[in-house]
């Protein structure tokens, strides 16, 4: 092992590649129910693999920095060897940022299979795009606050920065966080409109809940952005920085993942439905398990007429 790796290098690789795995099995049990169970593949699916191979990625990066001196204070390690962390790091916060974006907008697409409301349908699309506006926006701004690019990574060369990156890193991770929030407390409003059982609501409303879970990691993460401005000793200040975006990142794969996952909680405990062709997906590509209940007709209408305009598995 490198002997930068240092006294934080340990935790950093510890708690990312627990959490790593622990989100990567959720989206495996995700994967399968939705391929063998419900056999019915949406985008939402295809958005949290995403998430997750960008997690993948985020956790490697911030290894290679851990490695390389990541999580120790600058003066300890040498101005060279510290460029060579902080490039690593912010090579994983891109993946780390896109993967927050994708994440939610996972959540937001999977509601969208549910809701019949056109004010809902909009605002859904409102938090998808705003969401995806924002982490790009962050991206750029982060590549290009200061010209040349390589003084991002080493502030000793001569440069000229155009923008306050932190305040606009900050106001990104805030309004991520409040995405959190808006998409957790969505469902309470929408599920109970719908013919479906109680414990298909409550099991979808409190899986999407934990967002409030993820929406405070994003309120301590936009908290410690202001870690990014202390590039004297970047290399130590923006540890909890990564640290909670992983969790963050963890808790959105969570909240998108365990509302799927009742029909293989079922098929495990081998409860069976008495409407089996509606549970395992045979029906309109909008259609959600609903535990053999049909929705209402004006509810099934709703998604035929979806499937028929937009295609099987579209939106």
């Amino acid at each position: 092992m490198s002997s930068y790796f240092g006294s934080n290098g340990p935790l950093i690789v510890a708690v990312m590649w627990t959490e790593t795995i622990v989100a990567l099995l959720f989206v495996l049990a995700r994967l399968y129910t939705r391929t063998r169970l419900l056999r019915s593949l949406g985008w939402d699916d295809h958005l949290i693999n995403i998430s997750m191979l960008l997690f993948l990625g985020y956790t490697i990066l911030c290894t290679v920095a851990a490695t390389n001196g990541f999580g120790n204070h600058l003066t300890d390690l040498g101005l060279p060897q510290a460029v060579k962390a902080i490039k690593w790091e912010i090579a994983g916060q891109t993946c780390n940022i896109v993967a927050i974006g994708t994440s939610k907008s996972s959540v937001a697409v999977f509601l969208l299979r549910i809701v019949t409301r056109k004010t809902h349908f909009w605002v859904l699309w409102f938090c998808i795009f705003s969401t995806a506006f924002v982490c790009a926006s962050c991206i750029v701004f982060m590549y290009t606050q200061c010209t040349p690019l390589e003084s991002i990574f080493n502030p000793s060369i001569p440069h000229t920065c155009y923008l306050n990156f932190t305040v606009n890193a900050i106001f990104s991770g805030s309004y991520t966080a409040g995405m959190d929030f808006a998409l957790a407390i969505f469902p309470w409003f929408v599920l109970w409109k719908l013919n479906m059982k109680r414990k298909e609501r409550l099991t979808i409303a409190l899986g999407l809940s934990l967002g409030v879970f993820a929406g405070i990691c994003g309120i301590v993460r936009a908290v410690e952005l202001q870690g990014i401005a202390g590039k004297s000793d970047y290399t130590y200040l923006t540890l909890p920085l990564i640290l909670w975006g992983s969790t963050e990142l963890l808790i959105c794969i969570l909240c998108a993942s365990i509302p799927i996952l009742r029909p293989l909680y079922k098929h495990v405990r081998g409860i069976h439905s008495s409407n089996a062709a509606y549970e395992l997906g045979h029906t309109p590509s909008r259609q959600l398990e609903t535990g053999g209940k049909e929705f209402d007709s004006n509810t099934k209408r709703s998604f035929y007429t979806r499937s028929t305009n937009r295609g099987a598995g579209g939106y």
